[in-house]
Order: C-alpha cells, then structure tokens, then sequence
C-alpha cells in the first residue's frame, strides 16, 4: 500500500508539471467564454448530476457556446439552434469524428466499427448500414419481422387479461426490451432472443435480459486515463477491465451466432416479401460479402457491425427504443387526452378491433409520430454522444482548436423557448412528423398496437417516469 500510495503521489506532481509546463500549447485570444477552472482537473467539479442541467447553468451564466476543460481536454459546449447549425451541416466533416479515448480502443475493436475515424474505411461501413439495415426498402423487407413480433406481445398480454383480472400489473418496460431485444435477433440472425415461456419474466429472464442489457447497451463511465494521460494505468485495472470483460462476452455470443449460420444453411432463415424478393438475416448478407471482399469484411469488422446493429435499436443512440417506449406510456397515462386522440386516429384509420396496426398504417398515423417526437424532446435526454474536431475552426465567431471534444446539450435546446412555446409541456399536437426509421417504426408499430387493444391505468404504487 505504501508503495502505491508514492506511485500515486508521483503521478499527481508529473500531471501538475504538465500542467503548467511553460511549452503547453498558448491559448488563442479568440476562444469561447470559460468558468473559473481548478488546477489539475479543470471543470470537473462543476459537472454535477444531473449533467444536462448543470450545463444549462453554465449556459445561462456564459452563453450558448462556451469551453470547458476537462482534464487534459478541451470540451466545447453548444446548447443552442444556431451554434450545433454552424457545427452541423456547416463544419460537418471536422465535427465528422468520435474522440479516440483510449478507453474506448477495447469495445470499437481498435476503432474498425462502425465508430471508427473519418474515412474510406468509416464511409464503406455507412453505405453497407444505409442501404442494407436502415434503407426504406431494407425496412419494408423487414417488416414482417416487426409485426410477427410485435402480435407475438400482444399475444401474451390478451392471453393473460383473459384470466379472470380486470387490470394486471404488467412490467411493460421490461416487455419492450424483450420485444427490442427479439426484433434485433430476428433481423440478425433469424431466430428469437425469447420465447413465450419469457414474457412472464420470471427470475431467470430477467437475469438474462439484464444480462443482455449490460453486455450490448451504451458503456457510460468515464475513464480516468482519458483525460489524466498519468493516471492511464488506474483506469487499466478499472474501467478498462470492465469493458474488456464486456466485450469478451459480446464476442462470444455474435461468434456463436456467425458460427450457427457458417455451419447450418437453414432454409427458414430466409423468407419472401410482397414482390418476390428474398429477406435474408443480416449475418448472412455480411457472410456473403465476407466471401467476395475478404480484406475489407473481416471477422472483426463483420462483428462489429453487428455489434453496432444490436446494441443501438435508434440512430440516435441517446435514447433506446424500449426507454421511450416506457416514457411515453407514462407520459399517454398523465395526458388522457393525448391517449383518446391516438386511440381516435387509429380507430378511424384501422377500424375498431378490425383488424390490428401494421406498417402500412403507420404513415398515415401524423399524430402518433408526433407524441413520439414530443416523447424525445421531453424525455431525460442528456448531452449527445461526443464528436471531436480534427482541425481548427470556427463556432460563433470563436476559435475552436483541433481536438476539442464537442458536447451538444440537447435538453436545453428542446427546453429552448425561443424554439417552443410552453417548452416544458407535453403537446404532441405541436410537432410534425420526423419521417421513417427503424426506430421509429418499431415505436410507433408496438404503442400503436397497444394503444388499439388495452386500456391503461398507472399502478399506484409505482408513479414515477420509467427510466
């Protein structure tokens, strides 16, 4: 412990020589406005939880663009339409990147996913995504996996309200991360991630949905070696060995999956849409480009995009599908209103108890898009995933030096009154409609469908946002 204790001193006086070695870098008279920093750790101490809201404060204090220094990095803060318009489409492609923390080096297997620098290499990745997974004919192709899913939870909650209950409480939270969970699978791979006998979620489902949840959802903590380059080696025997034993699991369990398709040429793996065109699962379209592209298709790359695929159900990742689903029940509970006004279009466009949503419905159903959107204005979306500049530029008029992480405060620009009156209230009536998604679609498909067939009551004991 001694010798620790001495190793840690020494590394806490190198990184305070670093700091105020007389060479480091000369700050630029034209930089963004910036609070009082501490020695060492910068503005550290003024990021308190939650987040968003500590940087709102900043915001109000300092304006919509303004620096801060986290550790050994610059952090440029925008929390403004027109300060993200002038980093996004018009300094796109410096803003184009994600920081290479060294952290992350284990779970984006050496930056070659999808995550990976600005590049031939990241475009090639794109275009595979867009045109095989997110394009509108991959979607409609996919479709019927949505719905055969989406019956299959309907399916369970009617069988279980005809037994005898007139409300039953029901973890629906849990049920959409199923369903999330299967959808993916399905589109991957072929198959289910749960059957029938898991949507009872007894104790051993739950184990294995929390399971699941751990290994591909978004790892959020902040390593220490990132921003104090001295201190790399605690964040070795802590953050990083908690990602590589995340990823070790990941690994195993999409091999396991690639190994199931190389070794098994299952017919029912594939199926036919309207028009004739075969819908294959995702690892066999990647298999196939493994075979005629061998150098860019690697195991690794092939893995890492499925990877991508399952863990991320929205393009914008800030906010999974199960998560906004759950919110947005809560939120239809504490607006009846909004509820009978879904509940009326799909009732005038589908037919009451006709027949059940499909995906065909969904662009005619503006309004249920809408509370969707409203969803994630309000909802507790933080601060967006980090990009990092790759070379100076200018944001409002300040000089932003290369390597600046960019944090964009999304909360505070759907707070923003100038951009919606009663920013703080939900009115789904106020937004248009965002367009087609996987996401979305998959939203949109499963609340509608619910919406159509039960009626909802909030369980008492249990009133708080489901997040």
């Amino acid at each position: 412990m001694d010798a620790l204790y001495y190793l840690g001193l020494l590394v806490s006086i190198l990184t305070i020589v670093y700091q105020f070695t007389p060479n480091r870098r000369v700050q630029h008279k034209d930089l963004p406005p910036s609070p009082p920093s501490l020695p060492i750790i910068g503005h550290f101490h003024l990021l308190k939880r939650p987040v968003h809201q500590a940087l709102s404060n900043l915001s109000n204090k300092y304006g919509p663009i303004f620096l801060l220094r986290l550790g050994s990095r610059s952090t440029l803060v925008l929390s403004s339409r027109s300060a993200i318009e002038e980093c996004f489409p018009k300094n796109d492609i410096i803003f184009s990147n994600r920081p290479l923390l060294p952290s992350q080096k284990i779970l984006q297997d050496n930056y070659t996913t999808i995550g990976a620098p600005f590049g031939n290499h990241w475009r090639n990745l794109r275009r595979f995504t867009a045109l095989e997974i997110f394009s509108a004919k991959s979607l409609q192709m996919s479709s019927d996996i949505r719905t055969e899913e989406i019956r299959f939870m309907i399916k369970h909650l009617c069988k279980r309200s005809f037994e005898g209950v007139v409300l039953r409480k029901v973890d629906v939270k849990s049920l959409f991360y199923l369903l999330d969970f299967n959808i993916m699978l399905k589109m991957v791979a072929g198959k289910r991630c749960f059957e029938e006998e898991d949507l009872d979620l007894d104790e051993t489902t739950k184990g294995k949905l929390d399971d699941l949840k751990e290994t591909f959802g978004l790892f959020l903590y902040m390593a220490l070696g990132d921003y104090f380059p001295y201190l790399r080696w605690l964040t070795y025997y802590g953050v990083e060995k908690q990602q590589m034993n995340i990823h070790k699991k990941r690994d195993a369990f999409i091999q396991a999956l690639l190994d199931a398709h190389q070794n098994n040429n299952n017919p029912l793996m594939t199926s036919t849409v309207p028009g004739g065109e075969i819908s294959r699962p995702i690892i066999d379209v990647l298999l196939k480009l493994h075979e005629s592209e061998p150098e860019f298709y690697t195991n690794d790359v092939i893995k890492g995009i499925i990877q991508v695929i399952k863990a991320h159900s929205l393009p914008d990742y800030s906010f999974d599908m199960a998560r906004t689903c759950s919110v947005t029940q809560y939120l239809l509970m504490a607006h009846p209103e909004a509820f009978k006004k879904a509940r009326d279009e799909i009732d005038n466009h589908v037919g009451d108890y006709s027949r059940l949503l499909n995906d065909a419905d969904l662009a005619k159903l503006p309004y249920l898009h809408s509370i969707i959107s409203e969803t994630l204005r309000v909802g507790p979306v933080t601060v967006l995933p980090a990009r990092e500049s790759s070379k100076d530029c200018t944001v409002g008029g300040y000089h932003i030096p290369r390597g600046s992480q960019l944090w964009v405060n999304a909360w505070a620009v759907h707070r923003d009154p100038a951009l919606c009156i009663e920013s703080d209230r939900f009115k789904p009536k106020r937004r248009v409609c965002p367009g087609e998604g996987l996401g979305m679609r998959v939203m949109a498909l499963s609340l509608g469908t619910l919406i159509q067939c039960f009626e909802w009551e909030e369980v008492k004991d249990d009133s708080h946002v489901p997040i």
